[in-house]
């Protein structure tokens, strides 16, 4: 599961910054959720992403103006790249760090940051279903990354490489590499909270798909626990967790449990996304297959109109290629 498009740095501080949603029904898989999608929020945030991207691309320009360092401009175009893909203007992400890429190339003391680059730009192509030209590049962050032996950065190798591998269907495979990150995260101090909830969403998901998604409840109550700790309320990394282990709840045969998790995912990603992105869309079709399996076929209705009006009005490419990036068009 590639989240690293929503815990980027600059964005996770953003989010931090969002008011949080409707608060979500109580009750087991036999209530009757409502999922109210916030559009004025997801509209605050895409202005605020486009405020940051003004404010960037002047200072680049300026950096530029002063003949500054290629890799100061490199890492520069690095950062605006996140803002372009956090907009969900993916070929504007990939020109820029593609012009990033070239820049870091120039200097015999950029590896690191050419590591973190290509990397960069693999996840991009997970979520654009380049995956091809996606694992081409992981690949090479990992061989950089182990050229520095810096333990730290090729357990972030594996932890793209674990959302590569689900994108790929290569289930084994990635249930092995997100164990590798996650002990390597669990025993390295350097390691954040990001680094150690992705690792853990990654491995929860690529055994719910080798049908053991009973292993995977714990694995996400610990870092739900882990991102409510160190994360804002109602920040997407919890959201996105609850509805994970909402999701396996429902996979395990649990619809009771299942249904409170799946609600107040729902309405993170309702009130940070807003209601037309294309991830919280995704959730939307895994919400709806279970409100239709709970036998709530009302909500179920309801929802899939949200996703019909969605679709209406949202690029269909836009979403076809943000399926990828939260790793919902793994989920079966």
């Amino acid at each position: 599961m590639n989240v690293r498009l929503f815990f980027c740095p600059i964005l996770s501080m953003l989010l931090c910054s969002v008011a949080s949603g409707q608060q979500a029904a109580q009750g087991g898989g036999g209530s009757s959720p409502s999922v109210v999608a916030s559009t004025s929020t997801g509209t605050g945030l895409k202005q605020e992403i486009a405020r940051r991207i003004g404010i960037l691309e002047a200072a680049i320009r300026k950096a530029e103006a002063n003949h500054a360092a290629d890799v100061e401009l490199g890492n520069a175009y690095r950062q605006l790249a996140l803002l372009y893909e956090d907009a969900a203007e993916w070929a504007r992400s990939e020109a820029t760090l593609e012009h990033a890429i070239s820049l870091l190339h120039r200097s015999a003391e950029s590896s690191k940051d050419m590591a973190t680059a290509v990397s960069q730009l693999g996840s991009l192509h997970v979520a654009m279903g380049r995956l091809r030209e996606s694992e081409k590049e992981e690949l090479e962050a990992l061989r950089l990354r182990e050229k520095l032996d810096d333990r730290l950065q090729i357990a972030r190798s594996w932890s793209d490489l674990a959302a590569l591998s689900l994108a790929q269907h290569k289930f084994e495979k990635a249930r092995d590499y997100a164990q590798k990150a996650v002990a390597e995260f669990v025993a390295n101090e350097q390691s954040g909270v990001i680094d150690r909830i992705t690792a853990r969403y990654a491995l929860s998901i690529a055994l719910c798909n080798l049908k053991e998604c009973a292993s995977a409840i714990p694995l996400l109550k610990v870092a739900i626990d882990d991102a409510r700790e160190k994360l804002a309320m109602f920040d997407f990394p919890i959201g996105l967790g609850d509805f994970l282990l909402g999701y396996a709840y429902w996979k395990s045969g649990d619809l009771f449990d299942a249904g409170p998790h799946m609600q107040r995912g729902m309405a993170a990603m309702s009130a940070q996304l807003g209601w037309g992105h294309p991830a919280y869309v995704s959730a939307l079709r895994q919400y709806a297959k279970y409100l239709h399996e709970s036998k709530n076929v009302e909500a179920a209705s309801l929802v899939e109109r949200q996703i019909r009006q969605a679709e209406a009005v949202v690029d269909v490419h836009s979403i076809q290629a943000g399926q990828g990036v939260f790793g919902f068009a793994e989920l079966r």
